[in-house]
């Protein structure tokens, strides 16, 4: 069966809730919770600006991506929410979401999307997939997190 790549709805919530709580190594507890609100909202039809895009194969949610605009800067997103389920790496998935996501914040006239992750040694490969994608890192902020959980943001000109 071939993956799909298509907006976030309905139909694909619990899938896309699923999908990023499949990861708690990866997140904490509010991120979950902020990223169902904004899963949610999204397809209420209330943050028509903040873009999410799920893969699925069949009625499985294979992962998805989102970003959220700043209101106080001209065409700049941060990345709001990516995960791919656990088991699912390295299949390309993330990678063709990333692109979908990039291209429509193109046709929105975008020129900047920031990712934030952590340099803790746990997200090495998330540090190493942003670089492949041609995301650069911008700054580091010790203690961001949490205690000992520095801030590592990536920027991509678009």
């Amino acid at each position: 069966m071939e993956v799909q790549y298509e907006p976030l709805s309905r139909e694909t919530l619990s899938g896309a809730i699923d999908a990023i709580r499949s990861l708690p190594e990866f997140f904490y507890e509010r991120d979950f919770e902020k990223a169902e609100s904004s899963y949610r909202s999204y397809v209420e039809g209330k943050t028509p600006d903040d873009p999410f895009y799920v893969a699925r194969e069949g009625q499985e949610v294979l992962g998805v991506v989102g970003a959220a605009k700043r209101q106080d800067a001209d065409g700049v997103y941060f990345l709001a929410s990516f995960a791919v389920k656990k088991g699912l790496r390295g299949r390309g998935i993330g990678r063709r979401l990333l692109e979908h996501l990039e291209h429509e914040l193109k046709e929105r006239r975008a020129r900047l999307l920031f990712a934030e992750t952590t340099t803790a040694s746990y997200c090495d490969p998330t540090r190493a997939f942003y670089e492949a994608v041609d995301y650069v890192m911008v700054a580091e902020v010790p203690d961001f997190w949490a205690p000992g959980d520095p801030l590592a943001l990536y920027q991509k000109r678009l």
